[in-house]
This record gives C-alpha cells, structure tokens and sequence, in this order.
C-alpha cells in the first residue's frame, strides 16, 4: 500500500472503511485498538497560528523572564572557497547531472532555522523573512546552522570550487525561529522556578510555518525536531496542535514541507528501537503533510547511527560528510560553532532535510502541474531503496532521494538523454497492488478473512491516509 498514489490509497481506506461499517461495531472497536498510540488524531484548523501571531515578531514564551540572552557570534574561522572540490553527498546524489534538468527557477524555499547569513553564493536571492528569537531580521545567523542548510539548498556554483546547491537558481526565504546561541528563562514545570531554555519551540515554528506559506513559499525546510515520549501523545493529547494545523495549512496551500527526522541525543531524543515507537519526533510524525527525512551515512550509504527511525519516514538522503556556505566568511566549511566557541563536524538529519528540499524544488520547477502531495509522492516512489528486499523501512522511508529519478524517471545508474520530456505520460510508481482488485479479493474471500484483512489493511495506512486527502483549501494567506 506505500507505493500507491495518494487518491487510490484513499479511496482503499474508504472501501475499507465500508466494510467496517458493514461489520459491526465489534470489529469497528478492534481496528479502532489496534490503531498505534503515535497516529495523530485530526487537524483541528482552529489551532492554526493566526495572522496576527504569525505577525508578532519577536515570539515571546508564555511566561518568559526577560529577554533573550546571547552567546557571542561565530567569528572564528572564516571559511575557504576551496575546502573541498566536490562534497561526496553532492557526488552520491549526482546533483550535476539533475540540474541538467532544472535548477529551482521560480521556488522559493522558506528555511526556518537559526537564520541566513547573506553570503556571496546567496547574493540576490536572499529574502527577509522575520525574527521570532529578538525581533531583529531573518538574515542573521550566530551559529551558522541556518546558513549550511541555505548552502546545501541553493549555494552557486564557483570556478574554485565543485561545491554547489541542489536548486542554485532558487530563492531562499529566511525565517529565523530558534537558536543554540540564545537562551530564555521560563517558568520551570515542576516548580514555581524559572529554568533556562534555548530560544524558540513549536510554536513559534507553528508561527514561521504560516510566515512562510504567506511569504510564498513553494517549498518550506525544516532542520530542527521536538522530540516526545509516546506515553505524552496517549489518548490523542499531542502538545502541538498549534504545529500540526500550520503544516496542514502549508500542505493545503500547495507546499511541500520537508522535516529533518531529528538526531539521537542523551535528553528527549531517544532511539526507536526496531518496530515499535517510544520516540515521537515532531513536526516529523504529522505525515499526512510533511515529508521526513532520515539520514545516511555518505561514506556506506547505510542509515546514520545518529538518525532516529519511526514509521513517519518517508525518504533519506546523506548527513555526514557535509561540506556548505560558512557564516564566517564568504567560503566554505565542514565544521559548526558551538555556543563556547568550540567547532564540531557538519552532520545530521538537519543536513539530509534540505537536499531533499532542494530536490523538491527541482521537481517544482520541472513539473509545475503537480501538487505539493503529488511532488512528495514522486520523491517517495522514485527513491532508491539500498535493501536488497525494497519495499519500506522506518529507518530510511522509501531509500535515497534519487534527484535524476524524480526528475526523469530514470534509474539512478542509467544514462540521462539530453532531449529527456518535461513531463513523462508514462511515469511509474514501485510495484504495487491493485486496490480495487485488493478490495474485490477480501469480499470474495469471506466474512471473516475480509473482516480480518480490513483491519490489517486499516492498521497498515492509518500513518499515512489523511496526507491522501486533499481537504478543501482555507486558504487565507
């Protein structure tokens, strides 16, 4: 069922549903169980950040001591034009060879992150998006992590260097929403204390979603990740519904939003241990209308021992080995800076995000026709699945974006014609199984084993039915 396109998926669940109805509500209670604890229940549209909020720059937390606290900015290694002659992820993903086909003329990808540095490789398609963290400007960026992620999505090309964005034609709209570089006092959970927190949380991403969809965006990125105990969502009672709706506002408004599938860490971002949830990554997990992203490892191709799996991963791309745009500098670098001054490696599932944003934007310009669904469904079908068995996984989705594929439906390997068609009539998806022919066999095969079938089948795509479902646009920018 993960390979059909989003209308037959739909309209299998609808067939299901049916039957359910037909069944009694003794077996309507069993697939209501057996759904998993980690499904989110429905938008609810009135949670959507309004324009108002959306507006309100700086983001203030509810409750918030003081305003925010700085650590000094990056200033100390200016990067090299030179570091570098082609990064091994650009080679693996043959960038090159995708941009024979396009080169994100006419997207905008909003990157909400820790800002954008104005850099030479981003000179003229730079925009302002605002400041949730002082109020100040989306065009400046302390730590340099919203720089890299600009850099992987749309850095030009220069004679010294092979190094080179996925959509170098694109804009970038800068939305700076939090930072490792500010802190906030709040008021502690437990106590009538403040604690110190970093600088911005899902609400102001809910509010920077929304800025970006009303700042005209055809493709947002997001590099960051809250991460839940399962035990947190139980019943249905998620902590950012304010989050889930600007998503789906982004999704019904005709733009793809690209997740990061957050790193392991030693606090709230624990490992998925193998077919089971303790983790929910968010916005990640609302997968009707987002599209997750895990990494890979550039030198094996295997997943990163850093990326956290779940069943809301959809694609992966590499997240070592990064080389991007330095904050410091019109350069280039392979190292971060940390809040005490300290310089670590490029590496993350915030680095996997946004090439396949990049690549979004490739297959928005190539194939305008397509809706924001339909283009994550082209990435989804078209990515290479590096397990011998295909199919899907919760580590990596579908496999590797595969930017030659999306584009050209050519396998990875395969030699690219010139003359390639803009659209492609006879366009694919992986091998799947007829879902009215699927539906005709369960009836057929009798009361009980359709009945059992339906709920095996209502379990498989509760993850992913609703993001099939189009709803009817509010679209009020």
């Amino acid at each position: 069922m993960s390979g059909l396109p989003r209308r037959c998926r739909a309209a299998a669940v609808t067939a299901a549903a049916a039957l359910l109805c037909l069944a009694g509500p003794a077996w309507s209670a069993m697939a209501q169980d057996a759904a998993p604890p980690w499904v989110p229940p429905p938008v609810d549209p009135s949670a959507r950040p309004s324009t108002a909020a959306a507006d309100s720059f700086p983001y203030q937390a509810s409750g918030q001591v003081g305003p925010p606290v700085a650590a000094p900015c990056a200033d100390s290694q200016p990067g090299r034009p030179d570091i570098e002659a082609a990064p091994p992820a650009q080679a693996r993903l043959q960038i090159a060879k995708a941009q024979e086909f396009a080169t994100g003329q006419g997207q905008t990808v909003a990157v909400i992150d820790s800002g954008v540095q104005p850099h030479p490789r981003l000179a003229g398609r730079l925009d302002d998006g605002g400041d949730y963290i002082l109020g100040d400007t989306g065009t400046s960026d302390c730590e340099g992590h919203g720089t890299a992620v600009a850099g992987i999505i749309a850095a030009t090309p220069d004679p010294r260097t092979g190094f080179v964005g996925v959509a170098p034609d694109a804009r970038i709209l800068s939305i700076r929403q939090s930072s490792t570089f500010f802190e906030v006092e709040v008021p502690s959970a437990d106590s009538g204390r403040t604690e110190t927190t970093l600088a911005g949380d899902t609400t102001s991403m809910a509010r920077a979603v929304v800025q970006a969809v009303r700042g005209g965006a055809t493709v947002i990125n997001i590099s960051e990740a809250a991460c839940y105990p399962v035990s947190a969502v139980a019943g249905g009672s998620i902590p950012d519904r304010d989050l889930q709706a600007a998503v789906n506002y982004a999704a019904n408004n005709d733009v793809v939003v690209v997740a990061a599938a957050a790193n392991e860490d030693d606090q709230s971002c624990q490992r998925n241990p193998d077919g089971a949830v303790a983790t929910i990554v968010s916005p990640a997990w609302f997968d009707d209308d987002v599209l997750a992203v895990a990494a890979t490892s550039t030198e094996t191709g295997d997943v990163a021992d850093f990326s956290i799996a779940g069943p809301w991963v959809d694609v992966a791309a590499p997240g070592t080995g990064i080389v991007s745009l330095d904050v410091a500098g019109g350069g280039l670098t392979a190292t971060l800076a940390a809040p005490n001054g300290e310089r670590g490696t490029i590496q993350g599932t915030s680095f996997a995000a946004p090439y396949v944003a990049g690549v979004a934007a490739l297959v928005r310009e190539r194939f305008p026709e397509l809706s924001a669904l339909e283009v994550m469904d082209r990435l989804e079908a078209t990515a290479q699945a590096t397990w011998g068995t295909g199919g899907r996984n919760d580590a990596l989705g579908s496999g590797v974006v595969n930017p030659v594929a999306a584009l050209t439906d050519v396998g990875f390997d395969e030699p690219v014609a010139q003359s390639a068609p803009t659209r492609l009539e006879g366009f694919a998806l992986r091998d799947q199984e007829d879902p009215i022919r699927q539906t005709v066999a369960l009836v057929g095969a009798g009361a009980g084993a359709g009945l059992l079938g339906v709920t095996l089948l209502t379990v498989y795509t509760v993850k992913r039915y609703r993001r099939r479902k189009l709803a009817e646009a509010y679209r009020s920018r």
